[in-house]
């Protein structure tokens, strides 16, 4: 599947392992994809940002939804202590399915390659999960940033 990565989604994925790396994480989620393309200078991440949704606004929308869900079980949450780990994060449920995803719309689309924009337009897919909590949370409608981020890939 990664052959059909264009570069710039390949780069992606890369900068979202690093990303999951510095912040302490022994995984890569979708949320790290979401934050690691906000953070890019490309359509997508001009359409993501368009729509309120810079690397702050992400990154505090995905705190307040690990708040919300620790609280939802009964746990506080205080401000944790990240150590990185010797070694690079791998890959979790929640990132496979974004990048199985990417594969599904660009061949949905009948495209050859897999642009950084199928990727995060299959972040926004799925209705469970911490990334579409933390776009409600955000006041962002999946559906309308989907739509403007399908209309530059």
């Amino acid at each position: 599947m990664f052959n059909r990565f264009t570069k710039g989604a390949g780069k992606l994925v890369s900068e979202a392992v690093d990303l999951a790396h510095e912040l302490g994480s022994t995984s890569v989620e979708a949320e790290h994809l979401l934050l690691a393309a906000v953070r890019r200078d490309d359509a997508a991440a001009t359409v993501l940002r368009g729509h309120g949704l810079d690397y702050d606004r992400l990154e505090a929308a995905l705190t307040a939804e690990t708040e919300r869900s620790l609280a939802a079980v009964g746990v506080t949450a205080t401000a944790p202590h990240f150590t990185r780990f010797p070694s690079k994060p791998r890959f979790a449920t929640s990132a496979k399915v974004t990048l199985e995803g990417a594969l599904k719309i660009a061949a949905e689309r009948q495209d050859k390659q897999i642009s950084a924009g199928h990727v995060v337009l299959a972040a926004l897919r799925p209705n469970r999960g911490t990334v579409p909590r933390a776009l409600e949370l955000a006041g962002v409608d999946r559906n309308e940033l989907g739509a403007a981020i399908s209309s530059v890939t």
